[in-house]
């Protein structure tokens, strides 16, 4: 049978036909479990499996003077066909070990192959080549059905297709199936020329339903009618592929059948030859060549910002532990007896005589005025207190100055020049009214 592979192509919505194979016996497999495996077009048309499928099945079948196409009417006609029968005479006789044996070997001295072993080489010599196209272990374990684990055994799929596209040509990461040769299709007219039976068969397959009396077959049968679409399949690559075959291997006697010198056909292959001279490359496709180069760079500017972004986290956790140690040395400091201590005392106070007037020089708390009216107090703003502390120039505020008997009388204060101290500096007459020497 034949299935789409989607999104194999480079632009979104591109598949690729696979042709799929059920097995159910072999060295790996000795209790009767079905096991697939499937194949894509190659890039190369001498190494495309589905293009030397169908010419093998053209030359039994299609070409002039082949064996006549079987029936599928039930499944009892086509179940015992064997594809590659011991004689395409007799298709229900398999074909011998000997038989294999000996082809390949004469295959093997055509193109210069020198082998101990024949018909084992190729399962050892796939996997060496995946290998060497760098398609990981597991794909090719899971191609080779070397996998015994149960999840690939009963939950993945038996389609490795990393393995599948390295072995067609195609890069494993995908998105990278494009075939020039590929582009043009074959019109409807051209294909049926090829197996036109199959088309009967599948339509009467399609057609059919158990309530129906006039049937042209017992039943639908899925084997039978993947089979049928397989070869619709295969006759589209094989006109496509012989215009590039015909190239390679002009004398080959096939060419000499009368499907590849109709008019239908010469129109074909001339639109192929054209399209291959010209080829478009998808932009998607051209792009795919330089994203191992872009990789690279973004993978260094990842690394280079990742660095950064480390040495400025280093840097602020540094930061942190110097803000944590000086805040708890603030809080033992904030914590210990010293920060707790009383005020200091207050100094005495200092008797400053100018001519007939003395201040006392001292703090607020230890200038009082006489309570015998003996002097006069003079009182200091707080603006000029706090003026006085400031670095900067302010200007120099006014006090005012009165007797200590006439506090409050603002008819007898005078201003006098202030000298800005955070102090109350009582002025005093000297000498003293009461003849007191301080």
């Amino acid at each position: 049978m034949v299935i789409d592979l989607e999104n194999e192509g480079p632009r979104p919505g591109e598949s690729a036909p696979c042709m799929i194979m059920t097995m159910r016996q072999g060295k790996q497999n000795q209790h009767g479990r079905i096991e697939y495996m499937g194949c894509m077009r190659n890039v190369d048309p001498i190494l495309c499996p589905l293009s030397a499928l169908a010419f093998y099945f053209f030359n039994r079948w299609g070409k002039e003077g082949a064996q006549p196409f079987p029936s599928f009417r039930q499944p009892e006609d086509y179940y015992g066909h064997y594809v590659f029968p011991g004689s395409v005479r007799v298709p229900e006789r398999p074909l011998s070990y000997g038989t294999q044996l000996d082809w390949n070997k004469k295959m093997f001295q055509g193109v210069g192959i020198q082998s101990k072993e024949t018909t084992h080489l190729p399962r050892k010599q796939a996997p060496r080549h995946a290998e060497l196209g760098g398609v990981p272990e597991s794909q090719i374990r899971r191609a080779g059905r070397w996998n015994t684990d149960a999840m690939t055994g009963a939950y993945l799929s038996y389609l490795p297709r990393g393995f599948m596209r390295s072995i067609a040509g195609f890069p494993q990461e995908g998105k990278g199936y494009f075939l020039p040769r590929a582009r043009e299709m074959p019109d409807e007219a051209l294909c049926a020329k090829i197996w036109p039976e199959a088309d009967v068969w599948l339509e009467r397959m399609e057609a059919y339903h158990p309530d129906r009396t006039d049937n042209e077959v017992v039943r639908l049968d899925l084997a039978g009618s993947g089979f049928l679409r397989l070869l619709r399949t295969l006759r589209v690559v094989l006109l496509q592929d012989s215009v590039i075959l015909r190239q390679q291997f002009p004398r080959h006697p096939l060419w000499t059948d009368p499907l590849f010198n109709c008019e239908a056909y010469r129109r074909f292959a001339a639109r192929v030859e054209s399209s291959l001279v010209n080829v478009v490359t998808p932009h998607e496709l051209t792009m795919q060549k330089f994203w191992p180069a872009h990789d690279a760079v973004a993978k260094l500017r990842h690394e280079a910002a990742i660095s950064a972004i480390n040495s400025v986290s280093a840097s602020v956790r540094t930061v942190s532990e110097s803000v944590r140690t000086i805040r708890d040395r603030l809080d033992k400091m904030e914590r210990s007896p010293a920060s707790v201590a009383p005020p200091p005392t207050p100094p005495a106070p200092v008797l400053v005589q100018q001519g007939t007037t003395a201040f006392w020089v001292g703090s607020a708390a230890s200038v009082h005025a006489s309570p015998d009216g003996s002097g006069s107090i003079i009182r200091v703003p707080s603006s000029a207190l706090a003026a006085s502390s400031s670095s900067q120039p302010q200007p120099q505020p006014r006090v005012e100055r009165a007797d200590v008997g006439d506090v409050g009388n603002a008819g007898s204060v005078q201003s006098l020049p202030f000298v800005p101290l955070p102090l109350l500096l009582p002025v005093v007459r000297w000498p003293p009214a009461n003849g007191s020497n301080h």
